[in-house]
């Protein structure tokens, strides 16, 4: 029952910062991705300072491959963004969160990397089209481009969080 809730807490999140991204209102996002973690944390019930970890690292491989995205034209940021070369806080928040189900509601993919391969490319791109229509971003005009690219990020990114959560868990156990 955890991991439901932690999914649906998740999902919450990721609505109210992709909302907050549309209207350009940062410290919102940031404010219910605090929330989320918190309470994602607090029902992993865990070590936190594993979880903090993972949540850095996965925060900062989800900054810099939204940045890609950017620069490659995968999407554009919609209003006048200050930097709108570099991800956005709350397209950042979003890898936060998502980093607090590596451990929940997503742990059975543990050494599973063709399937989290598989699932990472076949369930990100719909989150970014979804993000487009609730005006957060603009997709390339070439959807088929702006897909392809996200189904191969994250066929490649996926992978890579199963393994740093699986490596930042036992990396933390040797004395």
């Amino acid at each position: 029952m955890r991991n439901l809730y932690m999914a649906l807490i998740f999902q919450l999140g990721w609505f109210a910062c992709v909302v907050s991204g549309a209207k350009g209102r940062p410290l919102a996002a940031l404010a219910a991705a605090t929330a989320v973690v918190a309470c994602n944390l607090w029902l992993q019930r865990g070590n936190p300072a594993k979880e903090l970890r993972l949540i850095a690292w996965v925060t900062l491989a989800g900054f810099g491959i939204e940045t890609f995205h950017l620069w490659a034209g995968v999407f554009t940021l919609v209003g006048q963004p200050t930097y709108p070369w570099l991800c956005p806080v709350w397209l950042v928040v979003l890898w936060t969160m998502f980093a607090t189900l590596l451990r929940g509601p997503l742990a059975w993919l543990s050494g599973r990397y063709a399937l989290s391969a598989l699932l990472g490319a076949a369930f990100a791109a719909p989150n970014y089209i979804a993000g487009a229509r609730l005006g957060a971003v603009t997709l390339s005009s070439s959807m088929l481009f702006s897909v392809t690219v996200l189904m191969a990020s994250w066929a490649l990114a996926m992978p890579g969080l199963v393994w740093l959560a699986a490596v930042t868990e036992t990396k933390l156990r040797r004395p």
